[in-house]
Formats: C-alpha cells, structure tokens, sequence
C-alpha cells in the first residue's frame, strides 16, 4: 500500500502521523496490520498506540471500531473520507 502524503496535510498528532506510516509498512512487507503487529514495531508505550489509533479512526483515516481491537486490520482509508 502507497503511503498517501496527505496525512502530513491532516494536522494530526505525531503519534497518529506515526501510526499511519508504520500501518502502511506493514502493509507493505505483507504483515497484518493490527495493534498486536505494530507493537512489535512502536517505540511508545501501548496506551500511545492504541491512542494514536483512535485518533486515526476519529479523523476516518482508519476504518475499524472504536475501542481497537488487537487482532483487527487496520484499514487506511482514501484521502477523500479524511476529516
């Protein structure tokens, strides 16, 4: 997956910023991308993590429930549906 540059447009947390980066490296090397996966990779804390998530899915740059499940894929959305 083509990390989409407008997320540096968003004006989100560096954490959120991130989070969106290492979900499409993930992506990228065929890894799931869920929290237990990103784990493995975040320099943060958990909590960070899981709040970097909800903040994705609250900009709708992420499309999964709130609160995130560990084993759910973390799909990006299109540019388009970001708020």
């Amino acid at each position: 997956m083509n990390m989409d540059r407008a997320i540096f447009e968003l004006n989100a947390s560096v954490e959120a910023t991130s989070l969106y980066i290492l979900i499409c490296a993930l992506m990228d090397l065929g890894a799931p991308p869920t929290i237990e996966e990103a784990l493995l990779k975040w320099n943060g804390t958990e909590k960070s993590l899981i709040s970097a998530a909800e903040e994705l899915v609250k900009r709708c740059v992420l499309n999964c429930p709130i609160p995130v499940p560990r084993h759910v894929h973390l799909h990006p959305t299109t540019r388009d549906r970001w708020c």
